[in-house]
């Protein structure tokens, strides 16, 4: 099973969003091997929320509401199971909160990360945790700090878990 966590520099790309989709081209092109191929697609919720924050700070209001109405459809086949990815990350439980509290502080000062990114990553680590079957997995970026979170993580059996 081959998993990627979708992080904003991918919407950006696929929506996009002016300044910010210099490799469109290319991501389009993955994306779309990636769901030929069968890859399991996740979408963390932080990443909803960052890509709405780009698309509100678009400074022409013309290109703001395409790419608005555009986002608009990812999250309605998102709600409606339509989309090639699966929600995720969207329940912040009491101990997800207080990990990314402990690290916050760290992270802010020595890798200048943010919750949005701090989230994903936490995210990916727990969905490799709670899913037993995980074989290839990744953070799916153009950001150097997250590109580098790819792995080959060895398939659980019930017994071992």
């Amino acid at each position: 099973m081959r998993v990627r966590f979708i992080d904003t520099s991918i919407i950006m790309n696929l929506l996009e969003i002016p300044y910010m989709c210099a490799d469109a081209g290319k991501i389009r092109a993955e994306f779309k091997a990636a769901v030929k191929n069968g890859e399991i697609l996740i979408l963390p919720f932080s990443t909803i929320i960052e890509s709405g924050n780009h698309i509100a700070h678009i400074s022409d209001g013309t290109k703001r509401r395409a790419r608005a109405l555009k986002f608009k459809e990812f999250l309605e086949k998102t709600a409606n199971n339509e989309a090639p990815w699966k929600l995720y990350g969207v329940k912040l439980e009491k101990d997800d909160l207080l990990a990314l509290a402990e690290k916050f502080p760290d992270y802010a000062l020595r890798y200048e990360m943010g919750l949005g990114d701090m989230s994903i990553i936490h995210f990916y680590e727990k969905y490799k945790e709670e899913t037993p079957a995980v074989g290839h997995i990744m953070i799916w970026s153009t950001d150097r700090h997250l590109s580098g979170y790819e792995e080959e993580v060895s398939i659980k059996r019930r017994k071992d878990r």
